[in-house]
């Protein structure tokens, strides 16, 4: 079958006799204009003189004074005139993603021409209205950091109304200083050109070819050369969509009227015969629909689509389409032997290469890893640097000082230990850029490492390392380039900024947005011929393009179309009155690009991903859906579903046989602890790895981000700090005196805090250091200090009780039976506290297990239930199991009862959860039972003791049992979190 554009060349070329050395030929996008251009060759068998391909954008811009600067400077530019219009200081990292939104909202109020002061008059009338719904959650997120503050719903419409009100001031203030400058954004440029009376244009005649969705400025431009002679418009569509109301075809059948189709029969060249190439969808096509639980599976399957039929030999007729284009490299990866030549049009993601890793990780060692007002670095941030593949590239001495660290235990290195010794590469590495005199010297230190990179890479056979490199550098320099004189102009505008920095303005934090933003915009061209091979392209590249073989991966929803980002200061409704882009613009847009891919092709695939985790929606795309339903019976449909063959988190499962080498390792168990049990009724082969194979999870030893084992860990450490403190070690009784002179004494919890810190996050035994916070840490601090007083308080009402024991290691002998022998290994581990309160009167001793997460939302009903695997999760029965086993050790282990238990006391589990303390009612002390009336609070362990024993012997003698081989968890959902996922099943 011909494609469209083929037909346009034929119908071209018979209109144009005399040539078409004085037409311009527009397109939407480049792209089209290589497949035209081939076209007319094909066409004519001969040499002519081509045409001027142009884009839409680049004829606008033809004719204007005016240029367009980088969005980045528009920001900026916008910042200036928003600043003096409202008189605030607002920072420029409050102001961005605000400044974003505000320049779209101007660009398409411009190019749909709309009257901008009506506009705003209307805007400021929504005073009165006090419903916001039209924000969402994240929008409304940002705008309560633009404002500094949490807003009610009043307090957001107070705002959002005093900052309509402004906007008109913005809007013409920004257009008259960019104007001044000779700068426009596209949509101000788009209309001075439109309004100008008499437009100068270049070229005798403009053809237009492909269009869909105009804007109100292209539909004016289309008018003025309609009127003078100078444009012929070609429409791509099918009968299909154009003439029901499918919103693919809505906006075509709209515009089809004031700009006749060329192709048309009676418009069509007088030379050529009328053939009727709209009605394609009416012919017969094989659709394939193809559902996957991941979208690697779906590259994957690209080799398998391809070596069907004639699909390699077809080439550049057959094309692949990434509905996400971030399965470029897979798919890539998946391309068959076979396939000699490709066109890959998408471009790699800059974003995807390890220089943007680089990038990124330069940064951050200045916005999280640099200590405040020191020349200190943690050493996480560094070591990640000195890891990172492209190290060796800066520096041979980066391996060398990766080991010094490390071996040295340097958590908090200095500029000096970093530099020092070592080639100079490293000074430029670790520089210090606070003592820089440039504007923004974070950035040149960037370019300085890059440099470095490109040089010791020089001699690596990689173009698109290479290529990589330099785009990333080239982008750097760029952003320097534009962010110096911004900053000086601001420093103008502005006194209260620092002149010798500009922080207050531009932070790190802003740069690394910003340079995330042009990363994200930019990709690594692939070199090859374009018109050769298959065709590997993302929806927006197939506009006006034909294939008679078509893969489209990733069909989902949120895909086609993409979750649209409806962001505007401006309301739907009023969008809508105002002829403003709306959401459902977009979509129809979408709705387009899909339908037009499929109208000429032979056959089609279309695979979706059907999984729903990681956030995916596990849809397929409201397009498939709709043309499955309505077409049903006209083209020949199938569906199949592909497995998730060798994907790594899919893999099956399988039991491990103890052998003869598992034998002797289970043999050699001397004792186990609570984790290592309720590993095994988590997942046996999670017990297998850790216990069996000792392969421990990954310790990251340069880590000093606070996770929520590190934070548990600093309040264990610190109540440990504190009762050693009230008791001076151990039976001591701990009274309400002790504790309020405690509680009023800031500077002896500061102490316990800072020793703790200084132990477990910043790793130092000596006394005389001190810790120097950082802003998380320093959150972290103050979160603790508050669940420790929450412990104090709750400590304070039980007062007097007596202190037994902190952080002390409790272990008992247990014997078992395994296949009709005993078996005896010791059980126990570490108890956060054991202390003795008074109860009704009488003395109980309490095994306590602090808890700072969320607390239990269900209970077990039995105590057999603390064997049962399926409840580990939703019962929580792995606190249960430690809470028994150690309140069993102390009421009946030989050594708690010649020492802690000698009058043996009844034993009570309890869970301190430190979130539920502040309750009036709260009672650590666990409770089993069915429901709330049922549940039976376990003052003495002996009550459920005898139970729990049998139901542990018998786990026991399940887990050293020979014949009985370590089988996976049925609960498939804790595959993803755990640490051996990736060797599991190989």
């Amino acid at each position: 079958m011909k494609s469209f554009l083929q037909y346009v060349a034929k119908d071209v070329l018979a209109k144009h006799p005399e040539g078409l050395s004085d037409v311009a030929v527009v397109f939407p996008n480049k792209r089209a204009s290589l497949f035209f251009n081939q076209a007319l060759f094909e066409e004519t068998q001969m040499p002519l003189w081509s045409p001027a391909y142009i884009t839409i954008s680049e004829l606008f811009r033809q004719h204007s004074e005016l240029k367009v600067p980088d969005q980045i400077l528009l920001i900026f530019k916008l910042y200036n005139t928003f600043c003096d219009v409202i008189g605030t200081d607002e920072p420029l990292d409050h102001f961005y993603s605000w400044g974003q939104m505000l320049l779209a909202d101007f660009d398409d109020i411009d190019k749909n021409m709309a009257d901008a002061d009506k506009l705003f008059i209307n805007l400021e009338a929504w005073q009165e209205i006090k419903d916001f719904s039209f924000l969402s959650e994240k929008q409304r997120e940002s705008l309560e950091k633009f404002f500094g503050k949490l807003l009610d719903k009043t307090e957001m419409q107070q705002r959002f109304n005093d900052l309509w009100r402004h906007l008109a001031s913005i809007y013409h203030s920004y257009k008259q200083s960019l104007t001044a400058e000779g700068l426009a954004y596209e949509g101000m440029l788009y209309r001075n050109v439109v309004e100008t009376e008499q437009i100068d244009f270049q070229y005798k005649h403009y053809i237009f070819i492909g269009f869909n969705l105009l804007q109100k400025v292209e539909q004016q431009l289309f008018r003025k050369l309609k009127a003078r002679g100078m444009a012929e418009f070609y429409w791509d569509y099918d009968e299909y969509y154009i003439n029901n109301t499918n919103e693919a075809g809505k906006y075509i059948a709209k515009y089809i009227d004031k700009f006749p189709n060329e192709l048309s029969p009676s418009r069509i060249s007088q030379h050529l015969p009328y053939e009727n190439i709209y009605n394609n969808m009416a012919s017969p096509k094989d659709i394939t629909y193809i559902s996957a639980p991941t979208e690697n599976v779906q590259a994957r399957y690209v080799s398998e689509w391809l070596k069907q039929g004639d699909r390699i030999k077809a080439g550049s007729r057959t094309a692949i389409v990434l509905g996400n284009e971030n399965l470029l490299e897979n798919v890539i990866h998946s391309l068959p032997e076979e396939v000699e030549n490709v066109n890959i049009t998408t471009g790699y993601p800059l974003a995807s290469s390890p220089v943007s890793t680089l990038v990124n990780l330069l940064l951050n060692l200045q916005l999280r890893g640099k200590v405040e007002r020191s020349d200190k670095y943690r050493l996480k941030y560094v070591s990640q640097i000195l890891r990172h593949p492209y190290a060796k590239y800066i520096s041979d001495d980066c391996l060398l000082l990766l080991n010094e660290l490390n071996s040295g235990k340097h958590y908090y290195p200095t500029r000096k230990l970093l530099t020092e010794g070592y080639d100079e590469a490293l000074n430029v590495l670790f520089a210090d850029v606070s003592a820089d005199d440039g504007k923004l010297p974070i950035l040149s230190r960037i370019a300085a490492v890059l440099k470095l990179v490109g040089i010791g890479a020089r001699e690596e056979n990689n173009p698109l390392m290479h290529e990589s490199i330099f785009r990333m550098y080239t982008l750097i320099n760029r952003l320097d380039e534009i962010m110096i004189p911004t900053i000086a102009e601001m420093e103008l505008a502005f006194g209260n900024v620092d002149k010798k920095s500009g922080k207050q303005l531009v932070s790190v934090t802003i740069l690394q947005r910003l340079i995330t933003q042009m990363i994200q915009s930019t990709s690594i061209p692939f070199h090859g011929e374009p018109l050769l091979g298959i065709q590997i392209m993302g929806v927006l590249e197939t506009r006006n393009l034909d294939f008679d073989h078509v893969l489209l991966l990733s069909c989902n929803e949120g895909n086609l179309p993409k979750n649209i980002n409806d962001a505007s200061f401006i309301p739907h409704s009023l969008r809508a009155g105002y002829e403003l882009t709306t959401i459902e613009n977009k979509v129809g847009i979408y709705a387009y690009y899909f339908y037009s891919l499929l109208q000429r092709a032979k056959d089609v695939t279309l695979t979706f991903n059907n999984s729903t985790d990681d956030g995916q929606q596990g849809e397929m795309s409201r397009f498939m859906l709709q043309f499955m339903v309505e077409n049903a019976e006209k083209h020949r449909m199938n569906h199949k579903t592909l497995q998730s063959g060798q994907n790594a988190t899919l893999l099956r499962r399988l039991p491990i046989k103890k052998d003869n080498l598992i034998k002797d390792k289970l043999d050699a168990i001397e004792r186990l602890s609570p984790s290592a049990i309720n590993r095994y009724l988590r997942c046996q082969l999670q017990f297998y790895y850790n216990t069996i194979c000792h392969l421990r999870e990954e310790n990251n030893e340069d880590e000093d981000e606070i996770d929520n084992v590190m934070f548990g860990n600093i309040f264990h450490r610190t109540a440990e700090l504190i009762y050693l403190d009230l008791s001076h070690h151990y039976k001591k009784t701990i009274t309400t005196d002790a504790i309020t002179a405690l509680q009023k004494d800031n500077l002896r919890l500061e102490q316990h805090l800072d020793q703790a810190f200084r132990e477990i996050v910043f790793k130092v035994n000596d006394h005389h250091f001190t810790p120097q916070y950082n802003g998380l840490q320093r959150l972290n601090k103050k979160a603790v200090k508050l669940y420790i007083d929450r412990l104090l308080a709750l400590d304070k009402q039980l007062a007097p009780f007596d202190i037994l024991a902190l952080e002390e290691s409790f272990y008992d002998n247990l014997t078992f039976e395994v296949r009709g022998e005993e078996r005896t290994i010791r059980v126990g581990g570490q108890i956060d506290r054991l202390d003795c309160i008074v109860k009704d009167g009488k003395n109980m001793i309490r095994v306590v297990d602090y808890k700072t997460g969320t607390p239990l939302s269900s209970i077990p009903s039995k105590v057999e239930d603390i064997f049962e695997p399926k409840y580990i999760d939703s019962k929580h029965t792995a606190y249960y199991l430690q809470a028994f086993l150690y309140a069993g050790i102390i009421r009946h282990g030989a050594d708690a009862l010649k020492t802690i238990n000698k009058e043996q006391l009844p034993v009570s589990p309890a869970l301190f959860f430190i979130r539920q303390t502040a309750s009036t009612d709260y009672n650590p002390i666990l409770q089993i039972g069915a429901g709330r009336g049922k549940r039976e609070t376990i003052d003495d362990i002996n009550t459920k003791y005898d139970d729990f024993i049998m139901g542990l012997k018998q786990l026991l003698g399940n887990i050293f049992d020979f014949e009985q081989p370590f089988l996976p968890t049925e609960d498939g959902t804790r595959c993803a979190s755990c640490p051996y996922n990736n060797i599991c099943g190989l």
